[in-house]
């Protein structure tokens, strides 16, 4: 057999157990990740993150090891990282505390029924169970938990096992759903997503679902000037990751060109991603009070261009239309609030083989002055949008997108905005997925010690 011939063997075969390594265990609670602070379980934190198992019974009443990760968050607010050009692994404590994270995935959850044995009859040190209880009303849910057990000698091995792979040099980001390919120019935006069909690993029979994406801002300043930028004004740079069973989380800075000049804007943000989602916390600092400095028509816009058009999609959303965006403008309607915001704005888009869901919830600040996001859709696929120049700054009407969020920029004050963007993506098609998304925020999740 042909040199090339084994090669391409061995590296399915390579696949294919990292695919497989990849999947959960079974079907838990939901398809979605579990995030919780350090500071919402004093319980069980206070030990050494290396210390920490995570577990659900088996149908035995063992102790089945399953995947998670301790994220430690320093004391300025920002992830301890370990990898890339810029590490900051000795801000860490090493110590699981204040606003540190344990994350482990839905799917794996198993049932409130404390384990019996312990791997290899090892007592742990502590026992704690997480319980996980579903809002009232969502169907088809149940109660579930895991155990965290803290072994201070004999500590057992982590599970080898993946759910997400990051390769830095090709700026991708494959899971056993998706594969998510960075523009390394910007990672805010993208340079593709396809699904992975389930049963297969990703590659050439992967399905696209997003071309590309891009942002706009169009700040039309009163008595002055018009500022336009899009996501070629505003580059980044990777400076750390870190890649772990369940989590990858990338750091990245902002550099804005104006007038061929290369400023540090002084900000970044930490994109976290998961098997099925994305999770970007954006913290945006506004220095203009857009009430008072900005003209009507000031906007904001990020889209992306789907490889088909939103009409091939079953589309639903609690946002208003772009056109809708601009009604009553100004600071005599602003000063109304004529808009009742939402706690959380979502869209959802469901198709035969695949499932996109995008949950956005604006900061407090934002929903006091009535700063709500708009959705925009264009039937158009996007085969033609690659027609138009997406280096180029268009408004949302003749951009290189099909499906975007619009911020009218007049509802916003000046300084920092906190806002959490969230993006689900499902190589099936299932209903019941994107009710059990919506509800998130709603379970409860309750920590208290065995022994």
């Amino acid at each position: 057999m042909a040199r090339s011939v084994w090669v391409a063997c061995i590296q399915q075969g390579l696949m294919l157990f990292l695919i497989s390594w990849m999947a959960p265990l079974k079907a838990g609670i939901h398809r979605a990740p579990i995030v919780i602070p350090s500071h919402k379980m004093r319980a069980i934190a206070q030990y050494p993150v290396k210390t920490y198992r995570v577990f659900r019974s088996g149908t035995a009443g063992e102790a089945v090891p399953i995947p998670f990760q301790i994220d430690e968050i320093n004391g300025i607010g920002d992830y301890v990282l370990n990898e890339g050009p810029q590490p900051n692994l000795q801000t860490g404590d090493g110590v699981f505390n204040n606003l540190d994270e344990l994350s482990f995935m839905g799917d794996d959850v198993g049932p409130v029924s404390p384990p019996k044995s312990w791997p290899s009859g090892q007592q742990p040190h502590a026992v704690f169970e997480i319980r996980i209880t579903p809002p009232a009303g969502v169907p088809e849910t149940s109660e579930g938990a895991v155990y965290v057990a803290v072994f201070l000698q004999n500590i057992p091995s982590q599970v080898d096992q993946k759910y997400v792979i990051f390769n830095l040099k090709s700026g991708e980001i494959q899971t056993s759903r998706y594969r998510y390919r960075f523009d390394q120019k910007n990672y805010l935006v993208v340079n593709g997503v396809e699904m992975v069909k389930p049963g297969q690993v990703s590659g050439p029979a992967n399905v696209p679902l997003i071309d590309s994406s891009t942002f706009y801002a169009k700040a039309d300043l009163k008595y002055f000037l018009t500022l336009q930028v899009n996501h070629r004004s505003v580059n980044s740079r990777l400076e750390a990751f870190k890649t772990g069973p369940v989590r990858t989380i990338v750091r990245v800075t902002f550099i804005y060109q104006f007038l061929k000049l290369n400023f540090e804007v002084g900000m970044y943000t930490e994109v976290s991603f998961f098997s099925n989602s994305v999770i970007l916390p954006a913290i945006i600092y506004n220095p203009l009070d857009g009430v008072k400095s900005l003209n009507k028509g000031s906007g904001f816009y990020y889209g992306f261009a789907l490889h088909e058009s939103p009409n091939r999609y079953e589309f639903s959303t609690n946002m208003k239309p772009y056109e809708e965006a601009h009604e009553g403008s100004g600071l005599l309607s602003f000063l109304k609030k004529e808009v009742k915001p939402e706690k959380e704005y979502w869209a959802s888009l469901i198709g035969d083989d695949r499932m996109m869901y995008v949950l956005m919830r604006p900061s407090q600040q934002m929903l006091q002055d009535g700063n709500i996001p708009y959705y925009y859709v264009k039937d158009i696929q996007g085969e033609a949008l690659k027609k138009r120049n997406n280096n180029e700054t268009r408004p949302i009407v003749e951009s290189p997108v099909n499906l975007g969020l619009y911020f009218d920029l007049t509802r916003f004050r000046e300084g920092e905005h906190f806002m959490s963007f969230q993006l689900f993506f499902e190589n099936k098609k299932d209903y019941k997925n994107i009710e059990l998304f919506k509800s998130l925020d709603r379970w409860a999740i309750k920590a208290a010690r065995l022994f």
